[in-house]
């Protein structure tokens, strides 16, 4: 009874909906782990470089107060070196420290839950900005195993949905094209019969009447229960493989009925509307992170790209005003959807288009002759 209750758990743990939760949870543990181990630490570099700043200026002070009588050139000597060794500490607790330019009296943090949540999901996607990354020792060792574990279980998800998208594009697209384009006869009967007559030898004839062009041109399994077929004198004739066969040196005519795209069972969508609906995510992620970033639009077009692509140069990230802005975790979490559905997208397209290259790939080696067409086998 137990294993039973397992089995099903795992079922249900695996399935489309169970995975989506367990990322999201995932991610969202990962965000308090970080936010936990991270933020102090930006704390005290505030602090720190708080007191490089007033050191700084107690230094300025001093050499000030020592020079009774001001000489530029002595002066200026003086306070560039000082100056120089402030640089120095700055540039250090930037690269090293994660110091992000703000005073220890700001609240807002590099290492909030939003932030820590935007840096587990470019950790388990492999985007990886590097805009914000771990500076202390636990924070390192606990970025290892989370990626271990996390990435694995990313792939799996986009997998997943990617596929679930497919299908359910697969099956929109096969149904608009059943509404917006009817089936239509690609040979008329009148121009066969003239073939039929035409017709004479002691080898027996199939001549196809009539077929019905799917919406996507391509021609699919003939159906055996439509076949009608003609004689000049009665004769037996036997059927197997969908074609009508005559014993007597008779011309027969053989009407095949192919299924239309709602009886398809796999129906192939062309690399257009793909393109499209990919262009237009990316499109419309421009337009949003254009108006909370108050970048350009080419800049968040530019910024969809290399995020959904996982390149993840890191020269633009969100986050400047998102923070600022009283909605601003609200914001950043839609910004982590927005991310996890556009690689969604993303591993649909590249489902929908592999089929659609190999069916292309086939065809040409057909034309070519290098693959033996499925009909010949039919045939003989």
């Amino acid at each position: 009874k137990c294993g039973h209750y397992c089995r099903v758990f795992m079922t249900h743990l695996f399935s489309h909906v169970g995975l989506c939760g367990l990322v999201v949870g995932y991610a969202i543990v990962g965000a308090l782990t970080f936010e936990y181990l991270e933020a102090p630490n930006e704390i005290n570099q505030r602090s720190t470089i708080q007191g490089y700043r007033d050191k700084c200026l107690k230094d300025m002070w001093n050499v000030t107060e020592t020079l009774n009588v001001l000489y530029e050139k002595n002066w200026t000597i003086l306070m560039e070196k000082r100056l120089k060794q402030f640089e120095n500490d700055v540039v250090h607790a930037v690269k090293n420290e994660g110091y992000d330019g703000k005073d220890s009296s700001d609240t807002e943090l590099q290492w909030s839950f939003s932030g820590a949540l935007l840096y587990c999901i470019t950790v388990i996607t492999t985007i990886g900005y590097g805009n914000i990354a771990p500076k202390t020792d636990v924070g390192k060792v606990v970025t290892i195993f989370y990626a271990l574990l996390g990435i694995p279980l990313m792939l799996m998800c986009l997998t997943n949905i990617g596929n679930l998208l497919a299908r359910s594009f697969k099956f929109t697209y096969s149904n608009l094209c059943f509404l917006f384009r009817k089936p239509r006869r690609t040979h008329h009967a009148s121009s066969t019969q003239k073939q039929v007559e035409q017709m004479k030898g002691p080898v027996p004839k199939v001549v196809e009447i009539a077929t019905l062009e799917l919406c996507n041109g391509e021609e699919k399994t003939p159906v055996g229960d439509n076949i009608s077929h003609m004689s000049s004198s009665p004769a037996k004739s036997s059927m197997s493989n969908n074609t009508v066969v005559v014993a007597e040196p008779s011309p027969v005519v053989v009407e095949r009925v192919y299924h239309d795209s709602i009886g398809a069972s796999e129906q192939r969508v062309p690399m257009l509307p793909v393109l499209l609906l990919v262009t237009g995510y990316i499109c419309g992620g421009a337009v949003l992170f254009s108006l909370w970033e108050k970048w350009t639009f080419l800049n968040g077009a530019y910024f969809c790209f290399i995020t959904l692509s996982t390149i993840g140069f890191g020269d633009l990230v969100p986050g400047s005003d998102i923070f600022d802005a009283e909605s601003g975790q609200a914001k950043l979490i839609i910004c982590c959807l927005y991310l996890i559905m556009g690689l969604a997208i993303i591993a649909m397209s590249f489902n929908l288009v592999q089929e659609e290259v190999v069916i292309k790939c086939k065809t040409v080696a057909r034309n070519l002759g290098l693959l033996k067409s499925e009909y010949d086998d039919d045939d003989d």
